[in-house]
Order: structure tokens, then sequence, then C-alpha cells
């Protein structure tokens, strides 16, 4: 295992354990080490959202979706951060995204519902 996956593991379990500040730092770190790994923009970007800090979430989720286009987690979360800032244009476009390259039929419902409720 190398410095990197271990760094990975040692903030994946500070971020299962709420200690979101340190799991953060250690993010900021790896997207700095590693800045095309998608992976680690999303962990900071959930953790960026978890604190209400919908800038850098955005900011964040944004790079997901930069090295990894389809992406529709990412979608959604942005969407969500959008919703949070009562941009129902920005969410309504990211949940659209997000239903286009959606898989997963648990996460196509939530979306849908999501696009249902903010249509009106």
């Amino acid at each position: 295992m190398d410095e990197i996956e271990e760094k990975y593991l040692e903030a994946k379990s500070l971020f299962e354990n709420g200690i979101l500040i340190s799991a953060k730092e250690i993010f900021v770190e790896l997207t700095l080490k590693k800045p095309f790994k998608w992976e680690f923009w999303f962990a900071l970007a959930v953790i960026y959202e978890q604190e209400k800090n919908y800038t850098q979430a955005i900011i964040s989720y944004n790079m997901v979706i930069v090295l990894d286009p389809k992406n529709a987690k990412a979608y959604l979360h942005l969407a969500e951060c959008f919703l949070s800032r009562n941009d129902k244009k920005e969410a309504i476009e990211n949940l659209k995204l997000a239903d286009k390259y959606v898989k997963d039929s648990d996460l196509r419902d939530k979306i849908q519902i999501l696009i249902k409720q903010n249509l009106k």
C-alpha cells in the first residue's frame, strides 16, 4: 500500500467517524497530490456540503464532473447544493444531467422525485 492509499483510508475512516475537520485536511492534501482522482474531490465535496459550505462543495463537485463527466451522484449532489442556495434553475439543470447518467434505479427514483418537486 502506498502513501496516498494509506492517507485515503485514514481520511475515509475519519470521515466515517464524523471527524470532518481532520478528514477534510487530508482530502485537501490528497487533491493537491493527485488532482486527477475524482474520488478525492468527491469526498472533499461531501464534507463541504455537510458543513453547509455550498460554494466550496459546488467547486469540488464540478471538479468531479470535469474528471468524470457521467458521474450521476456528483450531479445529484450539485443539485442539492443549488437547492440549499435556493437556485432552482441550476438545481433542475443538474438533476436532468443526473437523470441522464444514472444507472442505479433507487437513485433514479430519488432524482425524478426531486425533479418533480422542483418544477413547480
